[in-house]
């Protein structure tokens, strides 16, 4: 579980990682096995550009398999 928090902190479970580094820390927990389905929450304030910037990063990296999760969002009309 990737989480990015309302400040744009991307988290991998519980630890905040450092910007810029989200595909060396995914490949350090994979160890070259199979990529994992990823599930991204974002939080509710945060700005949709910066979870598609995430999305793209997991891409470029090889992680396809995503799955946005949300939570607390308005019901539709």
């Amino acid at each position: 579980t990737i989480s990015i928090d309302r400040t744009g902190t991307i988290y991998i479970e519980d630890d905040a990682i450092a910007p810029g580094t989200l595909p060396e820390a995914l490949e350090a927990r994979t160890r070259g096995g199979e990529p994992p389905l990823i599930v991204l929450r974002g939080d509710r304030s945060l700005d949709y550009g910066r979870v598609m910037q995430v999305m793209g990063e997991l891409g470029r990296a090889g992680f396809t398999s995503i799955s946005l999760v949300t939570e607390g969002s308005v019901s539709a009309p």
